[in-house]
């Protein structure tokens, strides 16, 4: 009885693979790389940007430092530029969403989720993102300019 099961349960993996993801239609999932301003120490650094659109999370952001700073704390602001996709200009809103406390290593990681209500006046729209990360409001990481668009 017990191998039956186990067979069953194998044999059901790869249908697995072939159901639908219902992920967002208009932005994938960004994985955007964080670089170093100036000479600030860091192994690896990104931000991961997922949209589910769903009735209680829009989108979750994650944010990884390894090899940062040690024991530092770190600011994560978001500038969204609403009226071009290059990045250029002042942003037209600057948000800060999430800190990271960095380890004696100097890895950390945090995370913030925007709610359905916090895109009120966005959806729909096409924008460009970056994202800085930065110690005693001095900056330290930022992201290349990303796309996206928001439903």
């Amino acid at each position: 009885m017990r191998r039956a099961t186990i067979a069953l349960a194998l044999a059901t993996i790869p249908l697995l693979a072939t159901l639908p993801a219902w992920g967002d239609a208009a932005y994938h999932s960004q994985h955007i790389s964080l670089v170093p301003v100036g000479n600030a120490p860091l192994r690896s650094g990104f931000v991961e940007n997922a949209h589910a659109n769903g009735p209680n999370v829009y989108a979750h952001e994650q944010y990884v430092l390894n090899g940062a700073g040690p024991r530092s704390t770190y600011q994560v602001t978001i500038m969204i530029f609403a009226s071009n996709t290059t990045c250029t200009g002042s942003p037209t809103l600057a948000l800060g969403t999430a800190s990271i406390a960095t380890n004696a290593a100097g890895n950390g990681s945090a995370f913030h989720v925007f709610t359905p209500a916090d895109a009120d006046g966005l959806r729909g729209m096409t924008v460009s993102a970056m994202w800085m990360l930065s110690r005693a409001s001095t900056p330290e990481y930022m992201t290349a300019c990303s796309v996206i668009h928001l439903d």
